[in-house]
């Protein structure tokens, strides 16, 4: 079967949004798009870890939260964790980088609405979560936070900033060897941005956002096959694992899904089909999956 995944190194995305340098603001801008668009073609042939017998690759949140937002997402302020959460997450390692991972999302998705004053709020809530992770310097440095208010309404100048630290956090759990916090992250923004996305699309009924959201479901089997090359490294990844498989399993069901495996056809999500209760399946895990996470 060919699918055309939306599989992005997130190296390559940070330096797609870097290379914009000085550029005159429209140029700058065009490149922007030009960037996250190109991620977005990328094959799996690109990789971003190599763990012994496992490669896998992840995106970032502000990519899965572009191609939400490019397909017509509208924002929901209701849908985001709440901001003062955050410091009852400090627990256990994966409370911490599951959550960080979701304000992640919750940044991005503010960031590309122009919701300014909640994206400053959220990146706050990321940076007190990464300081529970023991990222304080990649939050600290560079004036990030000044940079980031004086840039606030310069939608590529910020985006720059916030895919910078989040490439300064992946090469400290890199360095610390904590690879798997990043996947643990990865996960926690993935199941946010499918979240908000399912809710927004049963408010809207948009077909495009339904369409980006089922080719994200393809995330599903990478994020498997990453928990489990970590799982024995915080007790609760294996529960993770098992309903991350639930969500894969439901989304192979469909009927339409099944039928393009059988066949080995290439998946069209703008023309599948998906009933409501096929839909309903999946959201549902993902709801319980969430909440799971955010209490």
């Amino acid at each position: 079967m060919t699918v055309k995944l939306l599989i992005v190194p997130f190296f390559a995305l940070a330096l797609a949004l870097v290379s914009c340098g000085d550029n005159p603001e429209e140029q700058k801008n065009q490149e922007l798009i030009d960037g996250l668009d190109s991620t977005a073609a990328m094959s799996d042939t690109n990789h971003i870890a190599q763990d012994d017998e496992v490669t896998y690759n992840l995106p970032s949140a502000l990519q899965i939260a572009y191609v939400f937002k490019k397909s017509g997402a509208t924002f929901i302020p209701s849908l985001l964790n709440k901001k003062d959460n955050s410091s009852k997450y400090n627990t256990s390692n994966y409370k911490r980088a599951v959550n960080f991972g979701i304000y992640s999302a919750d940044l991005a998705y503010c960031l590309f609405n122009k919701k300014y004053q909640e994206s400053k709020e959220y990146l706050k809530s990321c940076k007190e979560m990464g300081s529970y992770l023991g990222l304080n310097q990649a939050f600290e440095s560079d004036n990030m936070a000044q940079r980031f208010d004086k840039n606030i309404t310069i939608e590529d100048s910020v985006v720059k900033i916030v895919s910078n630290v989040q490439l300064k956090t992946d090469i400290m759990f890199e360095q610390n060897k904590q690879k798997h916090i990043t996947v643990v992250a990865f996960a926690g923004a993935w199941t946010e941005s499918m979240y908000i996305a399912s809710e927004v699309y049963a408010k809207d009924k948009n077909k495009k956002v339904l369409a980006s959201l089922l080719e994200q479901m393809l995330l599903s089997e990478t994020i498997i096959k990453a928990l489990k090359n970590h799982q024995s490294a915080e007790t609760e990844l294996p529960a993770l694992v098992a309903e991350v498989t639930k969500i894969n399993t439901q989304f192979n069901a469909i009927a339409s899904v099944k039928t393009a495996i059988e066949k080995d056809e290439e998946m069209d999500f703008n023309t599948m089909t998906v009933t409501d209760g096929e839909l309903k399946s999946i959201t549902e895990l993902i709801k319980t999956l969430r909440a799971g996470m955010v209490e």
